[in-house]
């Protein structure tokens, strides 16, 4: 098993510590934490423009719903 070397500012290394459980180390904490929950937008914070998020929040909007006009079809020709 390697290791990596990795910076962080202080109140993410302080928010890291106070997540940490007794007998836990510190990879154990970010699998933990990362492994629990699916990525939000709020993780991609920062990455995008507002014209950039309006665009990609448009296109999963556009996606879901020609998901849902799809499942209808189906539906439909199972009668």
């Amino acid at each position: 098993m390697g290791t990596k070397t990795i910076s962080l500012e202080d109140s993410a290394y302080e928010r890291l510590r106070a997540a940490k459980r007794a007998g836990e180390s510190f990879s154990d904490v970010v699998r933990r934490v990362l492994a629990s929950r699916e990525p939000s937008f709020s993780d991609f914070e920062g990455l995008l423009d507002r014209r950039g998020a309006k665009a990609l929040a448009d296109a999963i909007a556009r996606m879901r719903d020609q998901d849902i006009q799809a499942q209808k079809s189906r539906m439909s020709g199972r009668r």
